[in-house]
């Protein structure tokens, strides 16, 4: 029960990753606030928090938003009085060469902008005042290495690496720790949704996995969890690498 009583925000809460934290969290005690672009999905995953006896609220809003993330955390404070970590799960993806690239301001919207906005209404309206808080930012293998077809992509997740350093070397002082994830190959629906749009795309890439596995959500849940719980109390400004040892080999090499 690392997280009996605490309050929650997950973005993109609703499915995969998010899904898979919303459960863990509410497991441990947490009551979870799960934000998602679709009502349906936010409304589902809650549901099925709440029938394996956890809490959970479900909130329909576009991330990317700042307006949303100000009004959800303020909603938030008024009804349970903190916000006591937050999740910056959300992420989109697309496949476009860069000479072509349409969605630059989407992509950078949901990757890069929106995980400064809530982190800055949570901190603003809750966790500077509270002297404590814990932010964990999903980036990607994608922010340290790249890969033709998403420059947006790319780009923004190498953002939000700065955007965590800088929080947590400017908000230590607050004792509001801010660390990263960066998962590797992991079975979410942007995985399946690039699939269909490309059935070759991940075969190869499939077979340069050390541990000779795709992740599932729920270990990357574990590894928010972890740097949100604490058992990482000293641990601020942190990249973590969730990806079965696909940084750690070679791009020269295939796994023995």
């Amino acid at each position: 029960m690392r997280f009996k009583d605490k309050i929650v925000i997950i973005t993109g809460g609703g499915s995969g990753m998010g899904l898979a934290a919303s459960k863990l969290f509410s497991s441990e005690g947490a009551t979870v606030v799960i934000v998602d672009i679709k009502a349906e999905t936010a409304q589902s995953a809650a549901k099925t928090v709440e029938a394996a006896g956890g809490k959970a609220f479900a909130i329909q809003g576009d991330v990317a938003d700042k307006e949303v993330a100000q009004q959800t955390v303020k909603d938030v404070v008024s009804r349970h009085g903190r916000v006591d970590i937050l999740l910056n799960n959300a992420g989109i993806a697309t496949i476009q060469p860069a000479e072509a690239y349409t969605e630059w301001e989407r992509i950078l919207g949901v990757n890069l902008n929106a995980p400064f906005y809530w982190s800055q209404a949570a901190a603003s309206q809750s966790m500077i005042a509270n002297k404590k808080g814990a932010i964990v930012n999903v980036a990607s293998l994608a922010a340290m290495v790249a890969y033709p077809g998403d420059v947006g992509y790319i780009a923004g997740k190498a953002g939000v690496l700065g955007l965590t350093r800088s929080l947590a070397v400017e908000w230590a002082k607050h004792n509001i720790r801010v660390n990263c994830i960066c998962p590797g190959f992991t079975d979410t629906q942007i995985i399946k949704d690039m699939e269909k749009i490309d059935p070759n795309r991940f075969i190869e890439r499939r077979k340069r996995i050390p541990m000779a596995r795709a992740a599932r959500p729920e270990e990357m849940a574990d590894a928010m969890a972890y740097l949100s719980s604490d058992q990482s109390s000293y641990v601020t400004g942190a990249v973590l690498n969730v990806d079965g040892g696909q940084i750690a080999l070679s791009s020269g090499w295939s796994p023995a």
